[in-house]
């Protein structure tokens, strides 16, 4: 899969990743699935600028894979699919918010295609605000729905995963303490 940034791909208004994401550098420090404090409503990161290498260098796979269309942006979808996972042919797809995307058809032909490549599909939760996300791997559990083509199938095991992780998980806490030492 290319890695270089797909042209006319942008993050617009999102800031999934100013949540989901754990930051632990030495000039911010903050705990998974909580909002970073540099991020204000409707104007995004205040710290744009001097924000950390971590922050500047995390693009979702969005901006890497071109099978993906714009009702995959993370903000219309509610997804965000990890793009540090996917070099290793993998692909996390990280699940914000349960949305009728989750039940469309260009989500279940795309994870379907995938699962048919036989690349690993993980599915993500990051549970409660302050904790440690969670994954389940889903191409097992697929793969018959995929081979008949049951769209209805590929639904119910879609959701069977998200509640089975979100009900069953015993979600660790991120004891990372809100730090910051940018301006």
């Amino acid at each position: 899969m290319s890695l270089e940034v797909l042209e006319g791909r942008s993050c617009g208004s999102c800031t999934a990743c100013c949540s989901f994401a754990p930051i632990r550098v030495e000039t911010l420090q903050k705990p998974a699935n909580s909002l970073c404090r540099h991020c204000a409503e409707g104007r995004g990161c205040t710290v744009y600028d001097v924000r950390p290498a971590v922050c500047r260098g995390f693009y979702c796979g969005y901006f890497f894979l071109p099978e993906l269309g714009p009702e995959w942006h993370p903000e219309r979808s509610g997804v965000v699919i990890r793009s540090e996972s996917f070099n290793n042919d993998t692909i996390t797809i990280l699940v914000l918010e349960l949305t009728e995307f989750l039940i469309s058809e260009d989500f279940a032909g795309m994870v379907g295609a995938w699962v048919a490549e036989g690349i690993a599909v993980e599915f993500e939760r990051v549970g409660p605000e302050g904790h440690l996300p969670a994954k389940m791997r889903v191409n097992e559990l697929l793969e018959d729905a995929v081979a008949a083509r049951d769209l209805r199938e590929m639904h119910k095991v879609f959701a069977w995963s998200l509640a089975h992780i979100d009900q069953s998980h015993a979600w660790e806490r991120d004891e990372t303490v809100f730090y910051s030492a940018l301006a």
